[in-house]
């Protein structure tokens, strides 16, 4: 068959990778000029490895990438160590990444804490998450932590994600975040961007095209394929497709919202999260992003020339000012932040400043969110739509866009 897939990230590659070696003929529409989407990695001049555009790891947990990985041949490339996890709360930075660091975490009464540890354990092992779903992130936290726990730890941190949507998100898509996690972070030697690499070489190598700058506008320019697969967010589909599809099937489309993404990556003259924690999550009022990461507390700085590595960002709603707004703007407007964290953090210290934008970076999950997810199969005939908004209950991220592509696959093939 000829096989048309609109989106060179990491579904998209899946599916075409998988198709070409069953021998179809599969050509990648790609409107940017790299492939990856959200784990699209660059390399500046004197560095080794390439880093993500946005900060990326792998849990244990992880089957279908790591087997992904394993296949093509880049096992010996991936690794697994311990990093680590703080909070941010009070002006204090607090480790917060295992039952010993929660018995000493200063902001919760040891017997809070102790029931904390205990209902954590409880949603990690429960897998009823369709029960959960019928909750909301907000009453749901409440009742199974209590109200301190959840003012202290949950609610700044769904404020921080959601903004104003944070009151109808889902207790299953809490759920999901515990449940996957794991304490060992996994990396590829050389930077994600090297699966990538390695994935378009496989797909050409098996005859397959990638087409780079090409933004499918119209239906006209791939209507003549034998199945066609958007990777694309609803959204962008609707855009091209929408005069072939009933007001009843928009309708279900549109009901399904995302969140765009806004990393600031600084690269350093000196370490910024001193402590040595990797992940940095903000739990303080009115901060205007969720996270700090400091790459080079995961991974060695001799990869970058040295230079350390800082990820700050968060996600907005997708009309908020900062997509707007010039790195330097942003870097102003966060930089009083930054010097709360640290005080002896000082602007002469950065030596770049990248600004990485997405508009499509998260999923809005409320609740009986399920009964939103729409088949692969679209009522256009030989039409398909994958895409993060489908991969419920589970978070965005590297393993289900490939879990996401494989269905797919599957799905053409028995056909």
């Amino acid at each position: 068959m000829h096989i048309a897939i609109i989106g060179a990230g990491p579904t998209g590659l899946t599916i075409a990778l998988k198709l070409a070696l069953k021998k179809h003929q599969v050509v990648i529409f790609e409107k940017e000029k790299y492939a990856g989407g959200l784990i699209t990695g660059f390399k500046k001049k004197d560095w080794e490895w390439y880093l993500e555009s946005f900060y990326h790891h792998l849990f244990t947990s992880d089957k279908k990438a790591i087997k992904l990985i394993r296949q093509l041949g880049l096992k010996k490339y991936l690794y697994f160590q311990k990093p680590k996890t703080s909070i941010f709360k009070n002006g204090q930075i607090n480790q917060f990444d295992s039952a010993l660091s929660l018995l000493q975490f200063p902001y919760l009464p040891l017997i809070t804490k102790i029931h904390t540890g205990i209902m954590t354990l409880f949603l990690k092992i429960n897998n009823n998450w369709l029960d959960l779903e019928k909750f909301k992130a907000t009453e749901g936290l409440k009742e199974i932590y209590g109200l301190q726990t959840y003012k202290v730890l949950w609610q700044p941190l769904l404020k921080s994600k959601f903004g104003s949507n944070y009151k109808n998100i889902s207790l299953a898509w809490f759920w999901s975040r515990l449940k996957k996690r794991s304490q060992k972070l996994g990396y590829l030697k050389g930077g994600f961007q090297i699966l990538i690499n390695k994935m378009i070489e496989e797909i050409k190598k098996n005859k397959g095209r990638v087409l780079f700058n090409h933004e499918i506008k119209s239906f006209k320019k791939i209507e003549k394929f034998d199945r066609i697969i958007f990777t694309t967010p609803n959204s962008i589909f609707l855009k091209i497709m929408n005069s072939k599809l009933s007001q009843e099937y928009q309708q279900k489309l549109k009901k399904t919202e995302m969140m765009g993404a806004i990393n600031l990556v600084l690269s350093l003259k000196e370490s910024f999260l001193i402590d040595g924690t990797y992940w940095l999550n903000i739990n303080e009022e009115k901060f205007p992003f969720v996270a700090v990461v400091e790459q080079t507390n995961f991974v060695k700085d001799k990869h970058y020339n040295q230079e350390k590595v800082l990820y700050v960002g968060g996600y907005y709603s997708q009309n908020h000012r900062y997509f707007k707004m010039k790195k330097e703007a942003i870097l102003k407007e966060w930089l009083p932040y930054l010097q709360k964290i640290n005080k002896e953090f000082k602007k002469s210290s950065i030596i770049d400043i990248q600004l990485s934008v997405n508009l499509f970076a998260q999923p809005i999950i409320p609740i009986n969110y399920s009964k939103n997810i729409f088949n692969h199969k679209t009522p256009i005939k030989n039409v398909y739509l994958t895409n993060m908004q489908q991969i419920y209950p589970w978070d965005r991220g590297l393993n289900y866009a490939v879990e996401e592509g494989q269905k797919i696959v599957d799905e053409i093939l028995e056909e």
